[in-house]
């Protein structure tokens, strides 16, 4: 059973690498990487619309919108603000439709990756100053505090054992009589209106 699980194996390797010996020599278009489309960069590019058929436009880079190469483009917004894959890079020339205010905003600055999550704690001047610290014992619910009670001799000496116990037991409402913990109430309480 190993030796054609082998012979299967062997086949579809020579069938990939025949594959991709095609595919190298068809010339698949190459799309540039990330090392050439940065910011300012001139080049020519496929509007989401337009990908059945095609049509490129140029424009300068503005924003890098993909993070790593990609088989159909990297995926960049224009100084004009639209947004497709590149298909390749333009010369000078072609893009001198562009004008040179668009160049020197799209070059200045760190680039911003809009629409791609952010960090918005580095964003400090935009919000404000951070939320203070908290610790895990901010969100520990707390029991409420049991209202009544017996209170235990004329001075009240012995509040917080009489908190405790009137936390642990309770009396019945109906009788006044039964006294036992909450769930020994609550079986009492219904024998009554059996």
């Amino acid at each position: 059973m190993q030796k054609s699980f082998r012979a299967a194996l062997r086949r579809a390797q020579a069938i990939q690498n025949q594959s991709n010996k095609i595919m190298a020599h068809r010339g698949a278009p190459r799309v540039p990487n990330t090392s050439q489309v940065v910011p300012g960069a001139a080049v020519n590019i496929v509007l989401k619309e337009d990908q059945p058929t095609g049509r490129t436009v140029s424009g300068a880079v503005r924003d890098v919108l993909t993070r790593a190469n990609h088989p159909r483009g990297i995926k960049v917004r224009l100084s004009d603000g639209r947004v497709g894959r590149v298909q390749s890079l333009a010369s000078a020339s072609a893009v001198a439709s562009s004008s040179a205010a668009d160049m020197a905003v799209a070059t200045e600055g760190p680039p911003r990756h809009r629409g791609m999550a952010r960090d918005l704690r580095l964003d400090e001047q935009e919000y404000g100053a951070p939320p203070p610290e908290r610790g895990l014992d901010a969100f520990v619910i707390k029991p409420a505090k049991v209202r009544g009670g017996k209170k235990k001799g004329k001075g009240g000496g012995g509040a917080k054992d009489g908190e405790d116990e009137a936390a642990r037991s309770s009396t019945c409402p109906v009788c006044g009589e039964f006294e036992g913990d909450e769930a020994a109430v609550a079986h009492h309480v219904a024998t009554h209106f059996d």
